[in-house]
């Protein structure tokens, strides 16, 4: 498990006090394959594995079998302790939520952390420490605080909202976080301006020489929108993006890809979500889009299917006018890649949004993409260039831009600009080097 000593890309500058060694970078995420944070992680530290980094990955749910990613249950023991944390946690937001679960995973407290994660031999000899996502049971205020006085390094990847909120993970139009939250849409209290929300977001900023901390979000959006928050007056905040394995995320044969997935139509959309029964990712949108396009188009009736992937109930796909089928959750990334290659357009009807990996991957595999102009998108989507941004909420709008796509006579140059953007924007060495830099920059 021990940081092997070589010679590696992120070499330190004498000024860090690392001169004389090898600066040691630890990932460190609730798991490293399950969400698309999780998926980030991974990418993030392939990434500056292949460019010479001394990086290893810490998880409590370990999934793949890489071998330089580490769980903290080492054993039967702390795996169901872990367990019991993430319960614990839940539990008490439940009660907070009145019992109520729309909105159990809408929300975390941070106020249970994962055993042997402090003590691990990893985090002891990690120079700098970049934390991903966190919630769920693996990360503590309490712990933070622990880490923060041995003197750690410590950078934390924002893949949401919830490091400059109280309690949330999306504010959707709340801005309460500008000024310290209360008030929160979410707990069952109702509108109290010194609610839970409120006191939390005070004992984030309590925690002692949290100003030491490196804040990095995944897209401008993301940075700006943090930077307004109180939490954030005194902490750093860059904005670097989530990479992408272009050589497995490629354009394949489109005959190919959708003999192997049986689709016969002409044009194919693609929807996808790791939930799209989650209201934030939109899908009833999609579906008025859709409606839409079918009244003003029906002679594409028969022309027209819709291809759909990730979790959820496979009913809802009845009320589309069009024909469909259903992918399910795909993990093999090379499959994954052939199904976007199978798809005319890739359509994404989220509300709120960072920089959301299934837009990346459909547009490293020359897929032009249709979404509403919100959160991280507009830095994926170039309107009218590789895709087509949709005013928020705007069905109407949303369907002129799946069909624009569709049918369009430069559809051959939308495919080109949308591989041009990740290649240009989103590779791993692109990545890696912005990431080398921010720790240099944590371990002054």
């Amino acid at each position: 498990m021990a940081f092997e000593k070589k010679c590696l890309y992120l070499s330190p500058c004498k000024r860090n006090g690392f001169s004389n060694k090898v600066m040691r970078v630890l990932l460190v995420s609730t798991s490293d394959r399950n969400g698309g944070a999780a998926i980030a992680c991974s990418r993030i530290f392939q990434a500056l594995k292949k460019n010479g980094a001394e990086v290893k990955m810490l998880v409590r749910d370990k999934v793949s079998d890489e071998k330089d990613i580490f769980t903290v249950n080492k054993n039967v023991f702390v795996k169901f302790f872990n367990f019991l944390n993430f319960c614990l946690e839940r539990l008490c937001i439940l009660f907070k939520l009145g019992f109520k679960k729309k909105n159990l995973f809408q929300v975390s407290f941070d106020n249970f952390g994962a055993l042997n994660l402090l003590d691990n031999p990893l985090v002891e000899e990690a120079d700098v420490i970049n934390f991903h996502w966190t919630s769920q049971g693996l990360l503590s205020l309490n712990q933070l605080e622990k880490l923060l006085k041995k003197n750690k390094h410590i950078v934390f990847t924002m893949h949401d909202m919830h490091y400059f909120t109280g309690i949330c993970h999306y504010a959707r139009k709340c801005n309460n976080f500008e000024n310290g939250c209360g008030n929160c849409l979410f707990l069952k209290e109702g509108k109290k301006e010194n609610d839970f929300s409120r006191r939390w977001f005070l004992r984030k900023m309590e925690i002692e020489r949290r100003q030491k901390l490196i804040f990095v979000a995944c897209s401008n959006w993301l940075r700006d929108t943090a930077k307004t928050s109180l939490m954030f007056e005194k902490n750093k905040v860059f904005s670097v993006p989530n990479p992408i394995n272009t050589d497995v995320f490629r354009p394949y044969d489109k005959a190919k890809a959708r003999e192997k997935f049986n689709l016969t139509k002409k044009y194919v959309i693609l929807f996808g979500a790791a939930n799209f029964t989650d209201k934030r990712k939109g899908l009833k949108y999609l579906l008025e889009a859709l409606r839409l396009v079918h009244i003003k188009n029906t002679e594409f009736d028969e022309d027209i299917q819709l291809l759909v992937f990730g979790e959820g109930d496979p009913a809802m796909m009845n009320q589309f006018p069009y024909s469909y089928k259903t992918a399910g959750y795909i993990k093999d990334e090379k499959d994954l890649a052939m199904l976007y290659s199978a798809a005319n357009v890739f359509v994404t009807p989220s509300l709120d949004d960072n920089l959301p990996n299934t837009v990346m991957e459909a547009l490293s595999c020359g897929v032009p993409c249709a979404a509403f102009n919100t959160g991280g998108l507009p830095q994926l989507i170039d309107h009218n260039a590789n895709g087509y941004l949709a005013e928020l909420q705007n069905s109407k709008d949303l369907a002129e831009g799946i069909f624009k796509i569709i049918t369009s006579d430069n559809y051959t140059t939308l495919c080109h600009n949308a591989r041009s953007k990740v290649e240009n924007n989103f590779s791993e060495p692109v990545i890696a080097m912005k990431y080398n830099e921010i720790y240099r920059e944590a371990a002054i």
